[in-house]
């Protein structure tokens, strides 16, 4: 609008110089109208007057395509503004969403951390206790007896002998908390190793179905805790040597059955005290 009002306000001012008269002063020479013209001019008195409101005209034109072309300008710099905010934007939610997998991927390396401690812990405690020197003897090996026990089942395994006895026997539903009629079991358990399988190492495996599928760092936990504490019973109550007991927990991964059933489940919740030919001495 500014350079219309100038424009405007020049074209007035050359208006009024040249219905002034353009004989004399600075400007005289330059609209001095030749003599071969004076006649034209005179026979169309108004043809300047119409020239200059044509010029007026375009230059109106000029000026109203320039306004159309500032506003287009303004426009398309809204609509890059616009953009530029959108793309902001989504720059910020792609580092909120960056910040969030770092931390989750950081929760499950510490969760892997502390499954690979449980797991060595676990293949530690395998290893004989109290620096015994696992030795094999081949007399032995051959001559493993079995032992009955009521209510429990009693299998040859190759070279080992293996004690079964149902966790729901043992445990509270999915704990490590042993049951009044726990103890018995363990103290009979315990009295047939002292009889029988006085030299022999025995390993405490202890299984669970897949009902903590979702999660088998909870499903080994438990596993360990029922290990530990059928190890402690045999050792306190028993009076078993330390040394002679290593614990295993094996969470979900060796069914005797398919989890399918409830009778499989309560198949694969199980404690095994295997009894292996191996002597500790």
């Amino acid at each position: 609008m500014r350079y219309r009002l100038a424009i405007i306000v020049l074209l007035a001012a050359l208006v009024g110089l040249c219905a002034g008269g353009c004989k004399e002063g600075p400007f005289a020479q330059p609209f001095a109208i030749k003599q071969s013209n004076a006649a034209t001019i005179a026979q169309a008195p108004g043809a300047g007057s119409q020239a200059i409101a044509s010029q007026v005209q375009d230059l109106n034109r000029r000026v109203s395509q320039l306004d159309v072309n500032n506003a287009d300008l303004h426009r398309q710099l809204a609509q890059a503004e616009q953009m530029r905010q959108t793309s902001q934007e989504q720059v910020s939610l792609l580092q909120k969403q960056l910040g969030e997998m770092a931390a989750r991927l950081k929760d499950t390396q510490v969760a892997k951390a502390e499954v690979e401690k449980q797991v060595n812990a676990i293949q530690a405690s395998t290893r004989a206790r109290g620096g015994a020197t696992i030795t094999a003897n081949n007399s032995i090996r051959q001559s493993l007896a079995m032992v009955s026990i009521p209510g429990l089942d009693i299998r040859q395994d190759g070279e080992v002998i293996r004690i079964e006895i149902p966790s729901d026997k043992l445990f509270a539903t999915s704990s490590a908390n042993l049951l009044t009629d726990g103890y018995r079991i363990l103290d009979e358990v315990a009295a047939a190793v002292q009889r029988t399988y006085q030299r022999q190492r025995i390993v405490v495996e202890a299984h669970t179905d897949d009902s903590l599928s979702t999660n088998p760092t909870a499903a080994h936990l438990l596993t360990t805790g029922q290990a530990q504490m059928v190890f402690q019973q045999l050792v306190q109550r028993g009076r078993l040597p330390a040394r002679q007991l290593s614990v295993l927990a094996m969470g979900e991964n060796h069914p005797l059955a398919s989890n399918a059933t409830p009778a499989g489940k309560a198949k694969n919740r199980r404690v095994e005290i295997v009894v292996y030919p191996d002597t500790i001495d």
